[in-house]
């Protein structure tokens, strides 16, 4: 069953130096499959990680058992959403093809930056090779706050411990020697950044802030283990991989650089006189509009609302001239309207006052994807990989809410369990009314790129599985009613419930009233049916899956990152 499985599942996530001696790169071994769906070692190790580094959760048996089934969950529901017709869904279609074009992007801007790559020395392999031998355990301290970060270094040059630190900076309840460990970090499994900060770090020696895709981290090298020897027959057996996998950090750590030069090679014209039409255009779109609560002054201008993108589309000519480049020779037009299709992805606070500046950023993106087409790059197995992965998410998603509209217009009644009950006694004498829109995630660390990019100038309306609930009631034992209550007006923050996971959720307008008990009981069937829906599917489906777990592996893992064996 299901439960004596997971009571086999033993995670880590780092593997790939967990036999110095064998010669078999673990990166690429199958870990799990799930109804012939496979992920390997990597795909788990980085999401892993990266779900570590970003909230800044301390690794443990449950955190690895609950990511390991949230993957297993999301291949099942999303077989079932092909069964039930969900690859025809427009916003299926709209995600796939959105992550269709940036995979393009993605993988044509690595390859054109291995051109620009001075060719690596054995040396620099050698070292490299070296370093992934290595296990290197870390704590670190992470902000979206740069000042955080800064304030905590001066005290770490103060001469103040590091854990004393983490403590203050993660506000624990009560002391935590373990504050800010992440564990043993594998030198090509995390962020560039990140790894290059660890191990370029001495043993019990911090660095200085750096910046990931991320956040701010400062990080802390607890301890480093070296291999007992460094064999060179199997260095030469895994060279190659060594190689290309140092190649594409270069190619990431100089991507800025690669741009500049391209942007500076297309020799750019810009029509003055479009651009000040439309920043007046762009600069006068809210004059009308109705604030219903106090703002938060920064974010209120960041996000190019779907409101503003539709005043703006029709308030300007689609075909107007707002650049011209030149691409393989040829003259191209960059128009307004091909600038609104990058619109939910750019800042809106830019566009209003630096609006030449926003124009070159929707023109990078539309030249790398011109090139990228050119070159046949959505054939690429790298493109097809990524957007196979990003569909599983997208049907798991599009399942479960489908799922949740089928059980709230049911009308059969059912006995709500004391234990889903007993959650209305925090609040159960108030009743919220609010207009919101939430976004599903599967991971933190994904609800935390999500937050990211919005804060940046994303729509949030872009988002598979993006649900916008107009003011309305909510009643206390629904999953979105503490969220809601308690979220800042017009801020979009990372939230987390039992029954539907990560999301991120913001709240535009709310009115908190007193009510009766009785009504919260009465309502609290609905939340229970959606929650009740969506596990007799998951049950359904992992009592007839076939999933294959590599236990031995799950093992060695454990004992790789175990503190113990420092």
């Amino acid at each position: 069953s299901w439960m004596k499985l997971k009571g086999l599942l033993v995670l880590s996530w780092l593997i790939l130096s967990c036999t110095e001696s064998s010669f078999i790169d673990r990166d690429f071994l199958v870990l799990f499959s799930a109804d012939g769906v496979e992920r390997t070692v990597y795909d788990f190790e980085s999401s892993y990680v990266a779900h570590l580094i970003s909230t800044g959760k301390n690794d443990s048996y449950d955190e690895r058992e609950a990511h390991l089934a949230k993957m297993i969950d999301d291949i099942l529901l999303a077989n079932s959403g092909i069964n039930k017709g969900l690859k025809n869904h427009p916003i299926y279609q709209a995600a796939v093809d959105y992550q269709k074009r940036k995979s393009m992007i993605d993988s044509y801007f690595v390859d054109e930056m291995d051109e620009k790559i001075v060719p690596l020395t054995d040396d620099e392999i050698r070292l490299a090779y070296a370093k992934k031998q290595r296990k290197v355990y870390v704590r670190h301290l992470y902000s979206k706050n740069k000042d955080d970060i800064e304030q905590a270094y001066d005290s770490l040059q103060s001469g103040i411990n590091f854990v004393d630190i983490a403590n203050k900076f993660y506000e624990t309840l009560d002391y935590d020697s373990s504050a800010g460990y992440l564990g043993p970090v594998n030198y090509f499994g995390v962020d560039d950044v990140f790894a290059e900060a660890a191990y370029s770090t001495n043993e019990n020696e911090y660095s200085k802030p750096i910046r990931t895709r991320l956040g701010y981290h400062i990080v802390f090298v607890e301890h480093i283990t070296f291999p007992a020897i460094l064999a060179e027959d199997e260095y030469q057996y895994r060279k190659q991989g060594i190689e290309s996998q140092l190649r594409l950090r270069k190619q990431q750590l100089i991507s800025n650089d690669y741009v500049f030069e391209l942007m500076s090679e297309l020799d750019v014209q810009t029509n003055t006189q479009n651009l000040i039409e439309l920043r007046d255009i762009i600069s006068n779109l809210d004059i009308n509009s109705i604030v219903q609560e106090t703002v938060n002054p920064e974010n209120a201008e960041v996000i190019w609302t779907d409101n503003r993108i539709n005043k703006l589309t029709n308030s300007f000519d689609r075909n107007a001239v707002l650049a011209t480049y030149e691409l393989d020779g040829q003259l191209q037009v960059f128009s307004f309207g091909e600038y609104l299709n990058w619109l939910p992805y750019l800042s809106f606070q830019e566009s209003k006052l630096r609006l030449g500046a926003s124009v070159g950023r929707g023109l990078r993106n539309q030249v790398l994807y011109e090139m990228a087409q050119k070159r046949n790059y959505d054939e690429d197995d790298r493109v097809k990989q990524k957007v196979d992965k990003r569909a599983v998410e997208i049907l798991s998603e599009l399942n479960q809410y489908q799922m949740s509209i089928q059980a709230v217009k049911d009308t059969t009644f059912l006995i709500v369990p004391e234990s889903f009950r007993d959650r209305l006694i925090s609040s159960k004498n108030l009743l919220v009314q609010a207009e919101y829109w939430k976004i599903p995630a599967n991971s933190m660390v994904e609800a935390m790129s999500v937050k990211n990019e919005i804060e940046q100038g994303s729509s949030p309306i872009v988002y598979p599985g993006y649900q916008r609930v107009d003011f309305s009631s909510i009643d206390n034992s629904e999953s979105d009613y503490d969220l809601v209550r308690k979220s800042l007006i017009e801020t979009p923050i990372i939230a987390s419930s039992s029954q539907t996971g990560w999301m991120v959720i913001q709240v535009n307008r709310r009115e908190i009233t007193q009510i009766d008990t009785e009504t919260n009981v009465n309502n609290l069937q609905r939340s229970f049916k959606v929650f009740s829906t969506i596990q007799t599917e998951l049950d359904s489906l992992r009592s007839q899956a076939n999933i294959d777990i590599n236990t031995e592996l799950f093992e060695e893992m454990y004992k790789i990152w175990s503190p113990s064996n420092m």
